[in-house]
Order: structure tokens, then C-alpha cells, then sequence
């Protein structure tokens, strides 16, 4: 009976710890794809794709992912003046196409 007992709240205590209690607060969001921000100049001809995620229920901070022509993806600083402008000009074109 006691070998019961203790495995029910085992069995309670992992589930509940697990899976049931996430962090509470503004700042935990594992939705957002950013946690290191580039604010460094890239220039265009290393730039292959350029992706801009408005903030949302998901994501609280916008965020700026650029392709390189190597293939890897960083995320910029969207605060940066020349990410800001490289962010407009992507929303123009996204609007113009659709």
C-alpha cells in the first residue's frame, strides 16, 4: 500500500512539474526565434532573403532575420537605423506584391 502511495505521487509530482508549471512573466517568451541580436552593417550582396516577424501574442518584439548567402540566419537588431530602414523597404515590397 505505501509502495502505491508513493509511486501515485511520483507519478503526480513529475507530471505536475513537468509539464503543468511554465514560467510566469513579460519576460519569458519561447515563441520569439531571437535571442542574440546583430547590429553590425551587412552588406547587401551577403544578404540572400530578409524575413520581418511583427510583434504579437507569440512574440513581443519584432524581429529581423536575414539569410546569408552562406546559409545561415541571424537575427538583427530591429532598433538599429539601418535594420529599420532595410524593414520598411521589405513590408513595401511584401504589400506591393499582395
Amino acid at each position: 500500500m505505501k509502495l502505491c502511495l508513493l509511486l501515485t505521487l511520483v507519478a503526480t509530482y513529475s507530471v505536475v512539474f513537468t509539464k503543468g508549471m511554465q514560467p510566469i512573466g513579460r519576460v519569458y517568451n519561447r515563441h520569439c526565434l531571437c535571442v542574440q541580436l546583430e547590429s553590425r552593417v551587412i552588406p547587401p550582396d551577403h544578404l540572400r532573403s530578409v524575413e520581418v516577424r511583427p510583434r504579437g501574442p507569440s512574440c513581443t518584439a519584432t524581429e529581423v532575420i536575414a539569410g546569408l548567402v552562406t546559409g545561415e540566419r541571424i537575427c538583427l537588431n530591429p532598433n538599429t537605423g539601418w535594420v529599420k530602414k532595410l524593414a520598411r523597404f521589405v513590408i513595401q515590397k511584401q504589400s506591393q506584391k499582395g
